[in-house]
């Protein structure tokens, strides 16, 4: 009886869709929405041009996939359970370091395409809204559990954090010398959880 041999198990690489994104990401942060195309992202992504509408019906819709898809990657780095009082300090830090440059960037540009296109700036409307109303909804959960001040308004928190944030993904302007820099990134996070009360 012959002996058997067992196969490898084969590669599994990245989805067309992770491919898609992944490329995307690229182009958008380092040339910008505007000056993007779908068959270029195609074209980098390794698939023809008319195949990435079989996952996305427009460049808007892939630009807030892969602006999702970043910040999600951030947010949930090491973080299997939320606490407020310790995560929503370390997250703002963190976007004054390195690692985080590709999100700075996606956030920069953005803003950047929604006063030019209707399209993207309701879709930003919507995701704001959307993730201000999350992080007002765990400030709240730490304030109940004792872990923030309760006096504050957990929905106006939530908006100055965001207003730090969007402060924070400008530091290739107003401080490219503190990227990266730990002394700075203690002192955001410090500052972050004054703001909330950490208890």
């Amino acid at each position: 009886m012959p002996t058997r041999t067992r196969s490898k198990p084969a590669f599994i690489g990245p989805s067309t869709r992770e491919r898609i994104l992944a490329a995307a990401e690229k182009l958008f942060a380092e040339d910008g929405f505007d000056r993007v195309s779908m068959p270029a992202i195609a074209k980098a992504s390794g698939i023809t041009a008319g195949a990435i509408y079989k996952h996305f019906e427009s460049k808007e819709e892939l630009f807030f996939a892969v602006v999702r898809n970043a910040v999600e990657t951030a947010a949930m780095r090491e973080r299997p359970s939320f606490d407020a009082a310790v995560d929503i300090p370390k997250l703002v830090a963190e976007y004054s370091t390195e690692p985080l440059k590709r999100i700075r960037q996606i956030a920069v540009e953005i803003h950047y395409a929604s006063g030019k296109h209707p399209k993207v700036r309701r879709m930003l409307k919507r995701g704001l809204e959307a993730n201000i109303a999350e992080l007002g909804r765990g400030i709240a959960e730490a304030q109940r559990r004792g872990r923030l001040d309760p006096v504050s308004d957990p929905k106006l928190m939530a908006l100055a954090v965001f207003v730090f944030i969007l402060g924070m993904v400008q530091m290739e302007s107003l401080a490219p010398d503190r990227i990266g820099d730990p002394v700075w990134e203690a002192f955001v996070e410090g500052r972050v959880a004054a703001l909330l009360g950490v208890r």
